[in-house]
């Protein structure tokens, strides 16, 4: 059997922004099974970030919601399972050997040497999907979350019709946390003869939910569909409720109370746009209250659907594998093949809720989660059949930026869906940049294409509301002179982006103004940055509010990257054995994501 290997692909040096930056280390593990792979997987993670994994894995062992989840053996009930409800085979080699590697490394690491288990890493996983639970606070978990920012991503496939060489071409841009949870490793994933990947996992996930291989290169994109949905419960007493007419009781879990439609809850995040920022009060009294059913917390669809994305050779094959284990959780896939055949697959885990169930059309109007009627056991949702969910393959195009099913394509819009899996009405502006952006390139796709539209950092809002939004004051001189871009060297981004984040008036400018000072006439630059070994590193882009493609959210406290452009990767099938691929791993090496000096793909370098 052959023995993990995990080398360097290229040697790595803390270079100043320049032309000249050194190119990117990518960690390339070799194994000769899933075992060996997730082995070399956790090895290279932990070796890159131990601290924070320990950090991770201790603050998430000590979370109510996973003592909870011990107790009681939710996730060892679900790992004693076969698929699609448990983990394939190949995902528990991958978790195995994950534990395996992760272990052996921190090991030799005293200062950080936190050991985990195979159940503390299911339980890891089995909780980052577990989208309803997470969205769902008092009541259930003793305190409220941090303040989420927003999160997306955008990604454009373009098929036979649409490129210049008649084979499909993918640009996958990922708006991740550029440290800590949810952040992306980056590295050459191979099994000779089976598996040879080029892509990202999230620190503490042996699965690539972003990358390309010789036949198809997928990326995700964080949806609008929920995975959850609320009852409304008739109340006795104060832990009592009434199903069918009879009198149940909840179950005390010492850190929630539970009833047979899940955890009661008072407040739920429902913010469809995924900013994190609205709580939603549930309206109890002594007669009703409420409870989470999420969709997703009786099963490993996610990690199951994504694991079989490695030996994909197109884009039928990750369609299969969404279809096989029901989906992922709150996340499409975009993708684009060798045959020139493109996907939008918004197949994912989402209630399957009958119309009379619902008890508040307004609420799930606006916020895509239904609230069911409680007193009928018939109402408890299952799941809804993959055959009944958004999908759309073609030689043309498909692209998402967060916005919901309907804006896949400008001119085919997929349309009489459910209402939970998001708005078909409304589009952000980074969609509606994209929709009219990408069929003017149509026919002459390639990966140089990709590259120059992602980083072309035009500001959406500036372009179209700019010119009609009042602004009499002398600085207002600055955005008549303002590029209307998010460059480095532009002088009046900061400025824009502030005053139209804040509504646009003239009460919201003077305080734009007042607050930035003289940042108002510094280029971009200047001011957005981070410190890498005492230098300051310059960054382009802009915040999602204002439309630009190229999102960055600045944590201005910490002077970091809080979350935005992270793995950014453009990929081109030719006639070759290999794909013309392009990648950027901005977090590893803001350098030459500054300098918009993107590296070879790892794969065929």
């Amino acid at each position: 059997m052959l023995k993990t290997v995990i080398a360097s692909l290229l040697l790595v040096t803390s270079a100043p922004v320049a032309v000249s930056a050194a190119p990117e280390q990518v960690p390339h593990v070799v194994a000769s099974n899933y075992r060996d792979l997730g082995d070399g997987i956790g090895f290279g993670q932990a070796k890159a970030h131990l601290c924070e994994l320990a950090g991770m894995f201790t603050g998430y062992a000590a979370d109510p919601q996973f003592r909870d989840l011990e107790k009681r053996q939710v996730v060892e009930r679900i790992v004693a399972q076969p698929p699609p409800v448990g983990p394939t085979q190949q995902v528990r080699d991958l978790v195995a050997g994950y534990v395996r590697g992760y272990n052996r490394y921190a090991a030799t690491h005293p200062r950080c040497n936190r050991p985990i288990t195979e159940a503390e890493l299911y339980r890891f996983n089995h909780a980052a999907f577990n989208e309803g639970i997470f969205r769902a606070h008092a009541g259930v978990w003793p305190s409220l979350p941090k303040q989420v920012k927003e999160r997306g991503s955008n990604s454009i496939a373009v098929g036979s019709r649409g490129t210049s060489g008649g084979r499909g071409v993918l640009l996958g841009n990922p708006h991740v946390p550029w440290n800590g949870e949810i952040s992306f490793w980056h590295s050459r994933l191979t099994i000779p003869g089976k598996v040879d990947v080029d892509g990202v996992t999230l620190l503490g996930m042996p699965f690539v939910f972003n990358g390309y291989n010789r036949g198809v290169a997928w990326s995700a994109t964080v949806s609008t569909a929920v995975s959850y949905s609320v009852a409304k419960l008739k109340l006795v007493d104060k832990h009592t409720y009434l199903v069918d007419g009879r009198p149940e009781r909840m179950i005390d879990r010492g850190t929630h109370w539970d009833t047979r439609y899940g955890p009661v809850t008072t407040l739920l995040r429902t913010n469809p746009h995924l900013t994190g920022h609205e709580m939603t009060p549930l309206p109890w009294t002594d007669e009703v209250a409420y409870a989470i059913t999420d969709g997703a917390a009786d099963r490993l669809a996610a990690v199951n659907a994504a694991a079989g994305f490695l030996e994909a050779r197109t884009t039928a094959d990750l369609k299969a594998s969404l279809d096989r284990h029901g989906g992922t959780v709150r996340t499409n896939i975009i993708a684009a093949d060798r045959r020139g055949r493109t996907l939008y697959a918004g197949i994912q885990v989402v209630p399957d809720v009958a119309d009379d169930c619902v008890v508040d059309q307004e609420f799930l109007s606006r916020t895509s989660v239904a609230i069911v009627d409680g007193t009928r056991s018939a109402c408890k949702p299952g799941l809804l059949p993959v055959d009944k969910m958004p999908w759309i393959e073609s030689d043309t195009y498909a692209t998402n930026s967060n916005s919901s099913h309907a804006f896949v394509r400008a001119d085919k819009p997929l349309t009489g869906f459910p209402r939970a899996f998001g708005d078909e009405k409304i589009m952000n502006l980074r969609t509606e940049f994209g929709l009219k952006e990408i069929p003017r390139h149509l026919g002459r796709y390639d990966a140089d294409t990709m590259r120059k539209l992602v980083l072309e950092n035009r500001n959406t809002a500036a372009e179209k509301y700019l010119d009609s939004m009042p602004c009499t004051r002398p600085e207002c001189e600055i955005l008549r002179k303002w590029d209307r871009r998010n460059e480095i060297g532009s002088v009046g981004a900061l400025l824009f982006d502030r005053w139209f984040a804040t509504g646009g008036t003239p009460e919201a400018f003077d305080k734009a103004v007042a607050e930035l000072g003289p940042k108002i006439r510094q280029p971009l630059g200047e001011v957005q940055y981070v410190v890498r070994n005492g230098r300051k590193i310059p960054l382009h882009g802009g915040p999602g509010a204002s439309g630009v493609y190229n999102l960055i959210n600045m944590d201005w406290e910490r002077q970091e990257v809080s979350d935005g452009s992270s793995f950014i990767f453009a990929v081109e099938y030719t006639d070759k054995a290999c794909p013309t691929a392009y990648t950027l791993m901005a977090p590893a090496r803001p350098d030459l994501y500054s300098a918009k000096k993107w590296q070879k793909g790892a794969l065929c370098r």
